[in-house]
């Protein structure tokens, strides 16, 4: 994890971000901090940072990729900053002089940070990274141990943490707020998995596994110190994550003993909603929750009625007009995206320039259509490579992909041509956003079938899925039948 201690060099020359200067307590004291960097194979011209809707900064790169900024009127704690379609978190205080460097090649591995407030923004993407890799690996390994093994493990690693934090800050002055929001980075994502071993854990019950052995009597010692209404975390990812994963085991717990899951999944949803509602007061970490439960629900819904159901008690406890308008927008959408019905028709971008309409395309008995961006190189390599593979197996099947992105025509016919990829069977949307939602694209794998027709088979495949092949023999074989029965007639 210490492969991003690099050393580099960025030359930013603004009056004012004097690094040497940064020590001082005079600076420590004045309500701004300053920001900058430098961005390696940026995707766009700038960075967005934000705390809340109302402390959000644009800041433009210059020639060099470079980017300087001054924080006015700092509230102290977590931003966010954001380089599309990617973002991570900073730690700023009072008196903060930040450097930032990164290759967006390699975003999350490749940050560093130097200046004053760098020691505790370089622990936090550390966290962040081991966290990553480790929960990683205990999800190949799912419900492997027995409650003592488990905790045995986990507390090693986390001594480990602790051994790592406590040196950082015996050695350097870190601020309480520092200390506080550096030790929950890894402390809530322990907490975290706990809630994800106990979740398996209790489903291995139901499917009748082995689960005879016990819980230590201080397993669950880590609840006697949640705060599930704090301010200063709300932003952290490994809160965030703890948060999500305690309310679905809370719901659960309720419902295992009486049905089974996916026949109370509304009531379950329902509850966990409630819950939500019932223990946090902090209006931003509330609205979030609901907001996330509620788009789970109704992304992963097939009916129309109970995904009204789930949504009009969502609208009865959310406070948040801006959310409640997306998810009256995605209940429609998801509405219009049913098996048997006709997909919405959207305008085009052929690679020679030609404005078409996605409803001209089906001329096989089955069309699948993938979506990609410029901006997630691995997945549209890998994607492209699939449905390559897919085609030459299923030639009853049409394989198109269509690029998402927003005003990126030039980059996306140098990007195709480079790859030396069908041109006829490549597009990109005329209007990425409002296509984007309307097809309800909320996962960079999603595939969605129809026949020749225009109708919807399946609106939701997932192209890397094991079972994909699958649906698509199925499909392949129905187009089959139904192209003799046409020949016949």
């Amino acid at each position: 994890m210490y492969f991003f201690k690099i050393k580099y060099c960025i030359c930013i020359s603004i009056v004012g971000f004097c690094l040497l200067s940064c020590d001082s307590e005079t600076e420590v004291a004045k309500d701004y901090i300053y920001f900058g960097g430098e961005i390696v194979n940026p995707h766009t011209d700038y960075i967005v940072l934000f705390k809340d809707n109302k402390q959000k900064d644009t800041i433009y790169l210059d020639k060099n990729n470079q980017f300087s900024h001054r924080v006015e009127g700092l509230k102290e704690g977590l931003y966010s900053f954001r380089h599309n379609p990617e973002y991570q978190l900073v730690l700023l205080e009072k008196g903060d002089s930040i450097l930032l460097r990164l290759n967006t090649l390699e975003f999350d591995e490749s940050l560093v940070f130097t200046g004053r407030g760098s020691r505790k923004n370089n622990f936090l993407i550390d966290m962040f990274l081991q966290n990553e890799l480790e929960r990683e690996d205990l999800e190949k390994r799912r419900v492997k141990q027995t409650p003592r093994q488990f905790k045995k493990e986990q507390d090693s690693l986390y001594n480990i943490r602790l051994k790592r934090f406590n040196s950082l800050t015996d050695k350097y002055e870190f601020s309480d707020l520092s200390k506080k929001i550096c030790k929950s980075s890894f402390e809530y994502d322990f907490y975290s998995r706990y809630e994800m071993f106990l979740y398996r854990y209790q489903y291995s019950k139901m499917k009748n596994m082995d689960a005879s052995i016990g819980f230590p009597e201080d397993f669950f010692d880590y609840k006697k110190q949640l705060n599930f209404n704090d301010d200063d975390l709300m932003r952290l990812y490994s809160y965030n994550r703890f948060l999500n994963h305690y309310f679905t085991n809370s719901s659960y717990t309720k419902y295992m003993n009486q049905k089974s899951f996916s026949k109370s999944k509304v009531e379950y949803t329902l509850y966990k909603l409630d819950l939500v509602d019932s223990m946090i007061q902090h209006s931003y970490i509330k609205n979030n929750l609901l907001r996330g439960i509620t788009t789970n629900f109704i992304l992963d819904n097939k009916n129309d009625y109970t995904s009204q159901k789930v949504l009009n008690h969502y609208l009865s406890i959310s406070s948040d007009e801006k959310f409640q308008t997306e998810l009256v927008k995605l209940a429609k959408s998801t509405a219009r995206l049913k098996p048997d019905n006709i997909i919405p028709d959207q305008d085009l971008i052929s690679s020679n320039g030609e404005m078409t309409k996605l409803s001209s395309l089906f001329e096989k008995p089955v069309t699948a259509l993938y979506f990609w961006s410029i901006e997630r190189k691995d997945h549209y390599i890998k994607a492209h490579k699939k449905t390559n593979y897919l085609s030459k197996i299923y030639p009853e099947i049409d394989f198109i992909g269509i690029n998402t992105d927003d005003e990126q025509t030039d980059n996306w016919l140098k990007t195709i041509k480079r790859h030396n990829y069908n041109l006829d069977r490549e597009y990109e949307f005329k209007f990425p956003k409002c296509s984007s939602d309307e097809l309800v694209i909320h996962y960079t794998n999603k595939v969605i079938l129809v026949d020749q027709d225009g109708k919807i088979i399946n609106p939701n495949a997932d192209l890397f899925s094991p079972f994909f092949e699958k649906q698509l023999m199925n499909y392949s074989s129905l187009a089959t039948i139904q192209k003799q029965k046409t020949v016949l007639d």
